[in-house]
């Protein structure tokens, strides 16, 4: 997610004071989690278990037609169901192996469609067949694109940036992060284009004169925030690390550049590995560099998207300097790869520990690894920073409750500093 050095320190440091609060005995746990007790808008009545979802973007006409299988499971009969969807358009929406189909309602306001159905769906597993067209933003939420210059001519990249709440602007799902699921992915695109998503393509086939179909494997369980595509005409390198494939993918021509990155992902993955004593689960890691639409990184599960200028490294052109904070960035994100998309909060206002620890890892990271670049002792002043924040009358609580994602995208809002950190 996107953060400021300073708002990244200053919830680390706030995170930590928490946590001594609670070994301490002067403050409570919270209760263990509970799926029912979670907040949240939606109904909990119906649950996804997977999502099989067909994509067909168009980079010109910017339409992103789709068709989507949901596996559900029906806690208590209904024949209303509500979930996301945000500039949808419905084909047709039904239910199991029925041709009748639902009635579509929609809460413009709420994000939410409605679907209603002539009879109740009774508890247990059912299956939801809809086919939709949603859009391809021009900003940098849902599924966008980014054009940029190149000695051809100007090309465009289609990529996707979700969190907190932008996955129902591609397919509609049910949007909050404790509603995790495994998602299988299919694309069709160009022959030339490279398509990345969460997990390794399974199997590619040539479908038209130009286009193809590219199937990726099955995602674990996951919150919908963490989906991502990325599709262009783009180039990857790869090594190997602890059994994982870990890849930085670029636009073609700039591969090159992504050595620094790929060479510390490769030793960042091992060390993660061993710190937190459970293995990177995914078989792969692509670090994806975008060249505009977005400031900063997101820690997609498995497809980390970065603004290029975080990621990329010309040994020509680049300052030494510049490694500090490429190592950086890498470090929160890929932290996040235990710390929020394996495990994963449940609701919006424990956002603070989720960033607050990924800036702690990254800090440390940067000690192990560059101890000659003090990362601790450089940190003391944005340390001091955060601490007077806290001493000022307008000071709230570390976790602040969200009511909405509405709120959830306000508290994921970068604050304003020369010295932008995600």
């Amino acid at each position: 997610m996107k953060l400021t050095v300073t708002a990244s320190l200053a919830r680390y440091f706030s995170a930590i004071l928490a946590l001594m609060l609670v070994v301490s005995g002067a403050a409570q746990a919270e209760p263990v989690f509970s799926f029912d007790a979670t907040p949240g808008k939606l109904p909990k009545a119906v649950v996804p278990i997977n999502y099989s979802i067909e994509l067909r973007p168009d980079a010109e006409s910017l339409a992103l037609p789709g068709v989507e299988v949901i596996d559900i499971d029906v806690r208590e009969p209904t024949a209303r169901l509500t979930l996301n969807a945000v500039n949808t358009t419905f084909a047709s929406v039904a239910a199991d192996d029925s041709l009748e189909r639902a009635d579509v309602a929609f809460d413009a306001a709420a994000g939410t469609a409605t679907f209603t159905f002539a009879q109740p769906l009774a508890v247990g597993a059912h299956r939801l067949r809809i086919a939709f067209t949603a859009q391809i933003n021009r900003f940098d939420r849902g599924f966008f694109f980014v054009d940029y210059p190149t000695d051809s001519g100007v090309k465009r990249m289609l990529t996707s940036k979700l969190e907190p709440a932008d996955a129902r602007r591609i397919f509609p799902c049910w949007d909050e992060p404790a509603f995790k699921a495994s998602f299988a992915l299919t694309v069709i695109v160009p022959r030339h284009f490279l398509a990345i998503g969460n997990m390794p393509a399974l199997h590619e086939e040539p479908i038209e004169p130009n286009l193809k179909k590219v199937a990726f494997a099955p995602t674990p369980k996951m919150s919908t925030y963490l989906f991502v595509l990325t599709v262009g005409d783009l180039e990857r390198i790869t090594a190997e690390a602890d059994g994982v494939t870990v890849g930085i993918v670029t636009t073609t021509g700039k591969a090159a550049q992504g050595k620094f990155a790929l060479d510390s992902a490769a030793r960042l993955l091992g060390w993660f590995n061993d710190y937190f004593g459970v293995k990177y689960p995914l078989p792969k890691l692509d670090l994806i560099a975008v060249p505009g639409g977005f400031g900063g990184a997101m820690e997609n599960w498995g497809g980390i998207t970065f603004f290029e200028s975080r990621l990329l490294f010309d040994p020509a052109t680049s300052p030494d300097g510049a490694r500090r904070g490429i190592f950086g960035i890498i470090a929160h994100e890929m932290a996040h790869q235990w710390f929020g998309d394996l495990v994963t909060m449940a609701w919006w206002d424990n956002l603070w520990l989720n960033e607050g620890f990924a800036t702690w890892m990254a800090t440390k990271a940067a000690e192990q690894f560059y101890p000659q670049w003090q990362s601790w002792l450089n940190g003391y002043g944005q340390k001091q920073f955060a601490m007077a924040l806290d001493a000022r009358r307008t000071t709230h609580p570390i976790q602040q409750p969200v009511a909405d994602e509405s709120e959830a995208m306000i508290a994921s809002t970068p604050l304003p500093t020369t010295r932008a950190r995600r």
